[in-house]
């Protein structure tokens, strides 16, 4: 599929710039250190900032324009910048004490209730539980990629957690998403990939339309599919070795 050139460019992380949990390519950080040069680029995600300090922030380059990447965690609930030698916060959203608490509870009864994880092999934590996203992991956090991939191909499983959540948890204004592999996400209302498209290009200056986002799950339904109606340009990808590639030919385009 041929590309025009944008004026800047989104990434999703988990299955796109890099497998979830994993270090960023080699690749890939120096494709986006090439990309930095030309034009302002973000990383949009579920995960903590914390893991994208771990994984992803070492694996780019020394000379990498680190002032031109802006980085959207926790499902944009947060936006940090690079300035002064450091992450910035620029905004924050993030759940009263008392909607935190019972969203969390009310996700604990609902594994249980709905018996999503009964008999369920676990790698690591199921429920990662921070004041801007409450997520439920199916497997836990650490388990393997092709474990991850087999468990909830259809998201029939969390379908039936996610209407338990939905219900229980009406009166509340959050958002309920199924994403990624295995993962439920619970954000504010209106705390989404499609608001950060909007902060970005207002931030800019640059319409939607002007913009290109990569992600794996850009499917109806799937967890990067809400940036569509945005107007941004949009590609799918199968994982991170197709991204690599793309930003390579982001690259060719300036």
């Amino acid at each position: 599929m041929s590309m025009r050139c944008p004026r800047a460019a989104i990434f999703d992380l988990d299955n796109t710039l890099a497998m979830a949990f994993e270090p960023l390519p080699a690749r890939t950080g120096k494709g986006l250190a090439d990309l930095l040069e030309l034009m302002p680029i973000a990383i949009m995600s579920g995960a903590a900032l914390e893991r994208m300090e771990k994984n992803i922030l070492p694996e780019l380059p020394a000379h990498t324009k680190l002032e031109r990447l802006y980085l959207f965690p926790d499902t944009c609930a947060r936006c940090y910048v690079y300035a002064n030698g450091a992450w910035e916060l620029v905004y924050d959203y993030h759940f009263t004490k008392t909607d935190f608490e019972k969203i969390v509870a009310t996700l604990k009864e609902g594994m249980e209730k709905t018996e999503i994880v009964k008999d369920t092999p676990q790698w690591g934590e199921r429920m990662l539980a921070r004041e801007n996203q409450v997520t439920f992991a199916g497997l836990g956090v650490d388990a393997p990629g092709d474990k991850k991939a087999a468990w909830d191909p259809d998201r029939r499983k969390r379908a039936k957690l996610k209407q338990y959540l939905d219900e229980r948890l009406a009166g509340l204004p959050v958002d309920i998403r199924i994403s990624s592999r295995t993962a439920i996400d619970i954000t504010q209302s209106g705390v989404n990939k499609a608001e950060g498209v909007h902060w970005f290009a207002k931030h800019f200056g640059i319409e939607p339309s002007k913009m290109i986002f990569v992600g794996d799950d850009l499917a109806p339904g799937g967890n990067d599919s809400m940036v569509i109606g945005t107007g941004i340009e949009t590609r799918q990808t199968s994982g991170p070795e197709e991204t690599a590639e793309i930003i390579e030919n982001l690259v060719s385009l300036t």
